[in-house]
């Protein structure tokens, strides 16, 4: 690819970025400096220029079908958004309209680019405004505890919180994955960790598959893996979320705690 085409590349990624921000009502963030943000992620970002491209397409084309009945989709009925990396899609929030929801989820099936639909849309009231704030503040903190991890590339992670569960979407090393994990247990406040991981030892270029297979139940697994990875409760200091052991130092390097926001 040339460097011109890397280029035109790179600014379709900020421009479709911006977008879904503005689609979802965040022009205080862009206006602030997301487009900013999103070219030092974009620099880090373990997927290749072209899938980011693929990936902001899909998040744009699916948070389009969303909103596509402006009566039904409504915030105070349909509080649903969507999180695309390496093809996998992360739908989440609350709504009491399961038709409509339905409905969007079969078109979305059939949006080009998407390797498997994690559902985990909650049928019930959407949550208030105190909710949402309290999601914004961990996932600052559930950022900047990855930023501050020994061995993680924070760039390559896609955090979204809603209603105190954490979801983390990346393209990573097994071992930067758990590491990750790890770091997010540090944060206080989290209910569960949904790890959305394609690791870099699998293939995890989308594919343009109709049809695409959606995954309902709470175990969470990577698109590309036979291995899945359930849903870690916090409190579970058992688990510690998929590291073998705890006290491993080759696989969990000592780290910062999360800074207090």
């Amino acid at each position: 690819m040339s460097t011109s085409n890397k280029f035109n590349k790179l600014f379709l990624v900020l421009a479709l970025s911006g977008s879904t921000l503005l689609l979802n009502g965040c022009v205080t963030a862009l206006v602030g400096g997301a487009a900013l943000g999103a070219g030092a992620v974009v620099g880090s970002d373990s997927r290749p220029i072209d899938v980011q491209v693929d990936d902001e397409k899909i998040e744009y084309n699916v948070i389009k079908i969303l909103k596509s009945d402006a009566q039904r989709s409504k915030y105070e009925n349909f509080r649903v958004d969507a999180v695309s990396v390496n093809g996998n899609v992360l739908i989440v929030g609350q709504t009491l309209d399961t038709s409509y929801l339905n409905e969007c989820i079969e078109k979305i099936r059939h949006v080009k680019g998407i390797k498997r639909i994690f559902n985990q849309v909650e049928i019930k009231a959407p949550v208030g405004t105190g909710v949402v704030a309290n999601d914004t503040i961990i996932t600052s903190k559930v950022k900047s505890a990855l930023l501050f991890g020994s061995k993680i590339s924070s760039g390559r992670f896609k955090v979204y919180t809603e209603d105190s569960v954490v979801y983390l979407l990346g393209y990573v090393t097994k071992e930067e994955g758990q590491r990750a994990i790890n770091q997010a247990r540090k944060v206080n406040g989290i209910k569960k960790i949904h790890p959305i991981f394609d690791y870099m030892d699998a293939s995890g270029t989308p594919n343009s598959t109709d049809g695409a297979p959606v995954t309902t139940a709470n175990t969470v697994s990577s698109a590309s893996l036979t291995q899945s990875s359930s849903s870690i409760e916090t409190d579970n200091a058992v688990d510690n979320g998929g590291a073998v052991l705890e006290d491993d130092d080759n696989l969990l390097s000592p780290s910062a705690p999360a800074a207090p926001l």
